[in-house]
C-alpha cells in the first residue's frame, strides 16, 4: 500500500507578533474527508501458474491459485493555512484540510481455466468477494479514525520554520504522523481478515465442491503438464 501526500496551499496573515509564542496566527480549522472506493476490477487475463506468482506463495500439488485479490489504498492532502513571519521564523496553522481515502487498485482476478459462470468459477469468485469485502469495512474503519485522529490534530496543530516551505513541510509531517496509527490499524484488520478467510478448512471446501469442474480442471493440468 502506498500513502500519497497531495497539494498545500497557502493564505498570508500580514503582521509580525511580538514573540515566537505569540507568532502563530489563530484559526478554526475545517475538516473534511473523503472516501473514495470504486467497484472492484474483476479480471480473467491469468492462468493459475500467473496467479501463484503474484500470491507469492510457492505452488504445490494439492494447493492451486484460482483466484486473487489485491488492493492498492492511498491517502491524500490538501491543506489551506494561515501563516505570520516574524525574525526570520515561519508559523503556520492549517484553516483548512481536506482529506481523500482513495482505493486507487481493487482487483479481482479468477484463473482463465475456469469457465466463465461455472460451478468452480461462481464458488471461486464467492470466496473473493469475501476479501473484498474485509477491503471495504476496513477502509471505511480507517476512514473513521482517520478523521478522528486529523480533527484532532488540526485543533492544535502548527509549522514553524525558517521559510513557508518548511513551515509546511512540518505541517504535512505532522499530519502524516497523526494518521499511521489510523492507517497501521487497517493493515492489521486487513491481514487478520484475511487469513481468517484463508484457512485450511476453507481449502479443503474449495477442493471438494463442483467434483465436475475439478476433475476437468485436474486433467486440463495434467496435460499442461
Amino acid at each position: 500500500m502506498r500513502w500519497l501526500c497531495a497539494l498545500v496551499l497557502a493564505l498570508a496573515l500580514l503582521g509580525p507578533g511580538p514573540a515566537l509564542a505569540q507568532l502563530c496566527p489563530r484559526a478554526a480549522p475545517r475538516l473534511t474527508l473523503a472516501v473514495v472506493d470504486p467497484e472492484p476490477v474483476l479480471g480473467h487475463e491469468l492462468d493459475i501458474a500467473a496467479l501463484h506468482a503474484e500470491s507469492g506463495q510457492k505452488q504445490r500439488e494439492t494447493l492451486h491459485h484460482l483466484g486473487l485479490t489485491t488492493s492498492r489504498v492511498e491517502w491524500q492532502s490538501e491543506i489551506e493555512t494561515r501563516y505570520r513571519e516574524a525574525a526570520g521564523v515561519v508559523c503556520a496553522v492549517p484553516a483548512q484540510v481536506a482529506l481523500s481515502l482513495v482505493q486507487t487498485e481493487h482487483l479481482v482476478r479468477i484463473a482463465r481455466e475456469l469457465p466463465e459462470g461455472g460451478c468452480l468459477y461462481r464458488e471461486v469468485l464467492a470466496h473473493e468477494r469475501r476479501h473484498v469485502a474485509v477491503n471495504r469495512r476496513t477502509l471505511q474503519v480507517a476512514a473513521d479514525r482517520a478523521r478522528r485522529a486529523a480533527t484532532r490534530w488540526a485543533a492544535r496543530a502548527s509549522g514553524q520554520g525558517p521559510t513557508l516551505d518548511d513551515a509546511m513541510a512540518a505541517l504535512q509531517q505532522g499530519l502524516r504522523r497523526a494518521l499511521e496509527p489510523s492507517l497501521a490499524a487497517m493493515r492489521r484488520a486487513r491481514e487478520a481478515g484475511h487469513r481468517g478467510i484463508d484457512t485450511e478448512a476453507e481449502y479443503r471446501r474449495l477442493a471438494r465442491v463442483c467434483p465436475e469442474d475439478q476433475q476437468r480442471l485436474r486433467e486440463m493440468l495434467r496435460v499442461a503438464g
